[in-house]
């Protein structure tokens, strides 16, 4: 049975039914109406009762092609209740599948579509360009997309997350972790990107659990990259390995590579991970419970300021021997410079001053691939100046995959304790994630399909993390930045997330792609990854902010951050505490786990933070602060004290944060009148 022609001014039943269950399911519908999608019919017939929709179906839809006009028949009474009578429409065979796919490839709306392209490039001009205000159409969670527009937000996803994902592997390869050689950074990077891809593709999917009511995947655009809540951990160990002969050093005391200590940490991560997999059981509204706003955003603010420490050093030349020893050189590329130096410090704010250009003069596909153009800037800058290695990037793989090279997996007792710590962090981060990712598909905040999608990204998050140490990759978790490439392209499409993960897995499948951030020099990767780690810090700021900030929050918040910063600012202050020297190992390791519990920034911090949230009472009522009475005699001759005194009670100031406690006391304490003495 065959569409008739557009404008469809009549149709039979047997075509009536077909079009109500989804027109998308018509044979010729590609054939005979080339520039209209079934998700756009399906949408348009949702507007119209079942009448209206068999006498004049979706007339508006072609306006432009109502040159003939068509007798209209009188009006027919359908019988709703007729349908269900109906005769199932006959199923379309493979071959016929296959026929409307090749005929749709032939037109230019299944390339190109009818977006406006011009919009994701035009750059900014501040002060010279009007803001722009033309609004781009929306794509829905399933709505298809052009094959050309698909790859291109697929592209921007891609590059908006890919210097986050590069970055932990490259972490744990350098200098500052376990000083792996260039060959396994390379192979850590590429596993990293393919197993990436594969997380990405999980969560998109989104898979029930043969009969559960539970799901795998969020069914959404939510990508997935290398945690930075276990990376800390990691070059924690990595020093701590150094420093009690766990791992090799030279002679003259630098680090020689460590691999047995990455595939230490890579075991125990697989042994930790299980605890994320039971939370996904959880029901969301408990774990938010445990991990309201305050923790959640109190760890991310910690976990970015501690990392900063890692970019700066690696913007200054790396953690060579060069780093502790000015009298020597360090060697970056071809080129021989002191630590330090100003050609470093340059070549590393190449990257970073190319990060704030984009922002400021990027069009919006500029401004969400910002990190990944400012890296690419740098590299090209090292490479006209001598200071890329190109020997390295001649004589990497031309391919590569998991499992090519492997680690020695084992378990280390001592990182069990700060591992399980950082699992919960993984999964309050995901809640959180997810949420963000909902808001920005216009999808329902609350309700059964809600609680649905974070329980599926919380397990899919949680099996990626377990088993990437299987696959040689550190553990996992949804990306927060790609909520914000939704919001920029208005594109929540999940065609977008599966091109993402291809992208992604051609990434690493490509050796000599990995083998350029090896190349690179570490005053680039400095440059960037300090931008980058500074962004983690601010969007824990940003997500503190929807605390509600009474005298109990920021009593918990004072003594969470208090132990942090001192963590954060004096690293071994806890190093000396205990001063057990015999031989039990199991004692030796449950020593080493609490000082790197200690001294770990995030983790203190969020121990305290959730333990003083579970016991405190919450306040029985909102808090106001009172009045504040001063003499009149005071040096301000009492107008102050008179200006707040005079307020309403709910519309006193909150004195100790220095804003206002309700909306209706802004504009009195903002008001014109005397301050300090002053008009």
């Amino acid at each position: 049975m065959a569409c008739p022609p557009a404008p469809f001014a009549e149709c039979d039943l047997g075509l009536l039914r077909i079009l109500t269950a989804g027109l998308d399911q018509c044979q010729d519908l590609y054939t005979l109406v080339p520039d209209v999608t079934g998700a756009a019919l399906s949408e348009e017939a949702d507007k119209c009762s079942v009448s209206d929709l068999y006498i004049t179906p979706f007339p508006s839809l072609h306006p432009a092609k109502e040159t003939t006009t068509m007798e209209a028949k009188p009006a027919v009474t359908v019988d709703e209740g007729s349908l269900a009578t109906l005769p199932d429409p006959p199923a379309r065979s493979f071959v016929g599948k296959v026929k409307r796919g090749v005929r749709a490839l032939g037109t230019k709306d299944a390339w190109f579509g009818n977006h406006n392209y011009v919009a994701l490039f035009t750059p900014t001009v501040p002060f010279l360009c009007k803001p722009d205000t033309t609004s781009l159409p929306f794509y829905s969670v399933n709505a298809r997309l052009p094959i050309f527009l698909a790859f291109l937000l697929g592209l921007q996803h891609a590059l908006a997350m890919l210097g986050g994902v590069v970055t932990p592997p490259l972490l744990i390869g350098s200098s500052s972790g376990a000083n792996l050689g260039q060959d396994d950074t390379q192979f850590l990077i590429a596993s990293t990107l393919i197993w990436c891809a594969f997380g990405t593709a999980l969560q998109v999917s989104r898979n029930r659990i043969f009969k559960t009511k539970y799901y795998i995947g969020t069914g959404i655009v939510s990508v997935t990259g290398a945690s930075f809540a276990t990376i800390s951990i990691a070059l924690s160990f990595f020093a701590q390995s150094y420093a009690n002969g766990y791992c090799p050093t030279g002679a003259n005391g630098v680090k020689l590579p460590c691999p047995k200590a990455v595939g230490a940490f890579l075991g125990t991560c697989c042994l930790c991970g299980l605890i994320s997999i039971a939370m996904a059981f959880i029901p969301p509204k408990t774990i938010r419970k445990l991990f309201p706003p305050l923790i959640v955003g109190m760890m991310l603010t910690l976990i970015g300021a501690s990392l900063v420490k890692s970019g700066i050093t690696n913007w200054a030349g790396g953690s060579a021997p060069c780093a502790t020893n000015h009298a020597i050189k360090c060697k970056i590329g071809s080129r021989m410079q002191f630590w330090g130096s100003a050609p470093l410090i340059g070549l590393g704010f190449t990257s970073f001053i190319t990060i704030i250009l984009c922002e400021i003069f990027g069009s919006p596909f500029l401004k969400s691939a910002s990190v990944f153009v400012g890296l690419v800037v740098g590299m090209i800058v090292a490479a006209a100046t001598g200071y890329f290695n190109t020997t390295l990037m001649h004589n990497a793989p031309a391919g590569s995959f998991l499992w090519t090279k492997t680690f020695p997996l084992s378990i280390k007792p001592e990182l069990i304790l700060p591992l399980l710590a950082a699992y919960v962090v993984i999964v309050a981060e995901t809640v959180g994630n997810v949420t963000a990712s909902c808001d920005a598909s216009r999808l329902p905040m609350e309700g059964t399909e809600f609680e649905s999608r974070i329980q599926g990204g919380m397990l899919a998050d949680s099996i990626s993390a377990t088993l990437a140490g299987v696959a040689m990759v550190p553990p996992l978790t949804t990306f927060s930045q790609n909520s914000g490439v939704i919001s920029l392209t208005r594109n929540a499409s999940r065609t977008a997330g599966y091109v993402c993960a291809a992208i992604l897995f051609l990434a690493g499948v490509i050796g000599k792609f990995s083998s350029l951030f090896v190349a690179m020099p570490s005053s680039v990767l400095g440059g960037f990854t300090t931008f980058l780690f500074g962004s983690v810090a601010v969007a824990g700021i940003r997500i503190m902010a929807y605390a509600k900030w009474d005298r109990r929050a920021r009593f918990i918040a004072t003594s969470g951050m208090s132990l942090g910063l001192a963590s954060l600012t004096v690293p071994s202050w806890f190093s000396y505490f205990f001063t057990y020297s015999g031989s039990n190992t199991g004692l030796k390791g449950l020593i080493q786990a609490i000082v790197l519990i200690v001294e770990e920034p995030y983790l203190i911090s969020s121990l305290l933070a959730i333990l003083l949230n579970s016991i405190l009472p919450a306040e029985p009522e909102d808090e106001q602060a009172a009045p504040l009475l001063e003499d009149d005699s005071a040096s301000n001759n009492g107008s102050d004290a008179k200006i707040v005194s005079d307020l309403p009670a709910a519309q006193v100031p909150d004195l100790e944060s220095g804003a206002p406690a309700t909306e209706a006391a802004k504009k009195a304490w903002n008001q014109p009148g005397t301050f300090f003495g002053r008009k």
